[in-house]
């Protein structure tokens, strides 16, 4: 195993951040739990709302910790910093970060998909600098089935998705989308639960490591959220676990992902349809991605583990 020095760590934590500062700082911490329980001695790196690091109390910034950090582990879940493009310079290896995310929309996503012959829901794009016309809220309403949902094209922490039933919350909710500068996103809800594949480049001697999906279970028909229940799928069929498998890497490699990463899939109808992917999992252990690592009998540590186990074997 490998084993960081006390005076010179080669692991680093970034936890906290401007995006989700308080769900980093408790997945930031059971990173650095496992890491310990390997042998590792990691440096626990805060950042607070305003960017500043702190390590043991003191200040200190990504020049110092990455000059001494063989790895960092990046539970901020941020994009566009300065210390991304700065790790990248130096080459230091920076895991589960969304600096090098799908830089595509959602619908872009699709279209990509689309044309690799997976199936996506169908969907109208509403422009928010195109103007608003009466006759759209009726075609909407006309052409897909409620509930519809309704979210901006790209990911919005200030403009969550809504579900919609009414008319008049259609209207109202496009209106307001528009009226905010935000292009919107509208596709039918499916009420069924949700199948999620993991996806781990380089683990296990293998080039893509997929365990056993797990499912999010909807309840009174609310969208999945954090709370949701999660379980892994291990009763299923050998049948569907191939599919799903062959699904989530043709999905992988359609959008030439390189991290890891989880596929959300929607069955109905014995049609499999992909609806989300997320390039940067959250590592929650009641998270979709840890509860999928976890069939494998291993963490978050193990994996990072791993991934310096193959950086030095090249």
């Amino acid at each position: 195993m490998i084993k960081g020095s006390r005076s010179l760590p080669d692991i680093a934590v970034l936890r906290g951040g401007k995006k989700d500062f308080k769900q980093s700082l408790l997945e930031g911490a059971e990173v650095l739990t496992s890491l310990t329980k390997l042998g590792y001695h990691p440096l626990d790196v805060l950042i607070d709302t305003d960017g500043n690091w702190t390590t043991k109390g003191k200040p200190t910034d990504a020049h110092m910790v990455f000059a001494t950090a063989h790895t960092v582990v990046d539970t901020t879940r941020t994009k566009g910093e300065k210390y991304q493009d700065l790790a990248k310079k130096m080459k230091i290896p920076l895991l589960f970060s969304q600096a090098h995310d799908v830089t595509l929309d959602r619908e872009d996503m699709y279209r990509l998909l689309r044309q690799q012959g997976v199936k996506v829901p169908d969907t109208v794009v509403v422009r928010a600098k195109a103007p608003l016309k009466d006759s759209l809220f009726r075609d909407l309403w006309s052409k897909y089935h409620t509930p519809l949902l309704v979210r901006p094209l790209t990911k919005n922490e200030s403009a969550p998705s809504r579900l919609i039933k009414l008319f008049s919350d259609l209207e109202k909710t496009i209106r307001d989308y528009h009226s905010k500068g935000i292009d919107t996103h509208v596709l039918t809800y499916r009420k069924a639960s949700t199948v999620s594949v993991a996806l781990l480049p380089n683990f296990r001697n293998q080039d893509l490591y997929i365990p056993v999906f797990v499912e999010t279970f909807n309840v009174n028909n609310e969208l999945p959220h954090k709370d949701s229940v999660v379980r892994p799928h291990l009763q299923a069929p050998q049948i569907k676990k191939d599919k799903m498998k062959e699904l989530a890497t043709k999905v992988y490699k359609a959008l030439d992902l390189k991290g890891p990463a989880t596929v959300d899939v929607i069955s109905y109808n014995n049609n499999h349809i992909v609806v989300n992917v997320d390039t940067a999992p959250s590592l929650r252990k009641e998270g979709r991605f840890m509860q999928a690592l976890e069939t494998t009998g291993v963490d978050a540590g193990h994996y990072i583990h791993s991934h310096i186990q193959n950086e030095f074997e090249r």
